[in-house]
């Protein structure tokens, strides 16, 4: 890969990250990190599914912003910085067979519609939230499945260790989950 594109990357990302820090707040760079851990790093040697921190940040920054800033956060954070961070990378370290340099598919729309989802549940408890997003995202995923005429799939191995990652993250945190919304 070229110098210059690389500093280009580099510089992208440096501006990216400065904004969020200036007008987004502490919740927008905390979970722009966990997000970014997840699809830059840990995806990378992953080989447990369903250990995944973007709908616990999807839930933060809705809560915390409204939705046009969660509208926005799924489309820029999840999908395009990933993909230019792993651009750069390459295929260094990657062990997990089923790591995907850009992600991009059914689940960005999914996430979008879960951000309306809860922007309308935004006054309930942040556990009750997860529980009805982890319902509506694996639902989903459920009924395409079925749609496409998949009967298996190894993720749907992950679901149980999914819901239970991210109940128990937003359980055993719950005060400082809340801390940080509020």
């Amino acid at each position: 890969m070229e110098k210059k594109l690389v500093f280009g990357y580099l510089a992208a990302i440096l501006i990216i990250c400065l904004l969020a820090v200036l007008f987004g707040g502490f919740v927008i760079v905390f979970a722009s990190v966990l997000v970014l851990f997840e699809k830059c790093f840990f995806g990378r040697i992953s080989i447990i599914p369903g250990i995944e921190f973007t709908t616990l940040a999807t839930i933060l920054v809705t809560m915390k912003y409204g939705m046009l800033v969660g509208i926005l956060f799924v489309i820029f954070i999840p999908l395009v910085v990933p993909t230019i961070i792993n651009a750069i990378i390459g295929e260094k370290g990657v062990i997990n067979p089923n790591f995907q340099f850009i992600g991009i598919g059914f689940g960005n729309f999914l996430d979008i519609l879960c951000v309306i989802v809860i922007s309308l549940l935004s006054k309930m408890d942040i556990i009750w939230v997860m529980l009805i997003i982890l319902l509506l995202k694996h639902g989903a995923n459920f009924v395409v499945e079925r749609i496409k005429g998949v009967t298996f799939s190894f993720s749907s191995i992950g679901i149980p260790i999914n819901v239970l990652f991210n109940l128990s993250l937003v359980y055993f945190f719950h005060s400082f989950w809340m801390g940080l919304i509020v």
